[in-house]
């Protein structure tokens, strides 16, 4: 019952690598992810602390801010920070390099998400945990490095709209466990679909980027 929660993500994260990643790329994308596994404890502590101050009005749409804080804010925003640990943001690479190593450190800091969940509700399953986190998961991870590289490229108006677009998109997404409460699960499979779609739409072209070649 609790496979998909604590592997979902990271045989996710291995299918995208055989796909998408170039075989040369493999070592940094090792390392990226390793890195990103340092970045999971200051995560987790994080989420537990947000969580712990936004309060959980359970059987009310108000839970989804608790949600919000709990999980799907942190879990988006803190690996970016993380990742300025050991790299440096306009750092000149190859084209698609750069996301692809920024999913990879995400993956890594998120991996053991699932695992340390399963533990949160070991002997309580619930349906969003077990098969809606997970997915969430993988579309953080496909969306934040496109989400960061607009961050970083805009100021003013801009930077605020961008902000605030992808804050109202982490709040709908935390609708999902309130939907599932008041068994609306059509709107809140609807939801995670339409996640899906933006990541696919909004974000997974970075990640197929090559360099152009060189005719001979």
């Amino acid at each position: 019952m609790y496979l998909f929660l604590m592997f979902g993500l990271p045989i996710a994260f291995v299918l995208l690598v055989l796909r998408e990643y170039p075989l040369g790329e493999r070592p940094a994308t090792r390392k990226a992810f390793l890195r990103g596994l340092a970045a999971f404890i200051p995560t987790w502590l994080a989420a537990r602390l947000l969580g712990a101050i936004v309060p959980a009005v359970y059987g009310s749409f108000l839970y989804a801010f608790h949600e919000w804080a709990d999980r799907l804010l942190p879990y988006a925003v803190l690996p970016a920070l993380g990742y300025l640990v050991f790299y440096k943001p306009g750092e000149r690479l190859t084209l698609g390099a750069g996301p692809r190593r920024l999913t990879a450190f995400y993956a890594g800091a998120l991996a053991p998400v699932g695992i340390c969940e399963a533990a949160r509700t070991w002997g309580n399953p619930e349906p969003y945990a077990l098969f809606i986190l997970p997915f969430l998961l993988a579309v953080i991870c496909v969306v934040m490095p496109k989400a960061a590289s607009l961050v970083y490229m805009s100021y003013g108006v801009e930077l605020a709209v961008i902000v605030a677009a992808f804050a109202l998109a982490g709040l709908a997404a935390s609708l999902c466990p309130f939907l599932l409460h008041v068994r609306l699960w059509p709107i809140a499979l609807l939801v995670a679909a339409a996640a899906g779609a933006l990541a696919w739409r909004f974000a997974y072209p970075d990640l197929e980027e090559r360099p152009p070649t060189i005719p001979e």
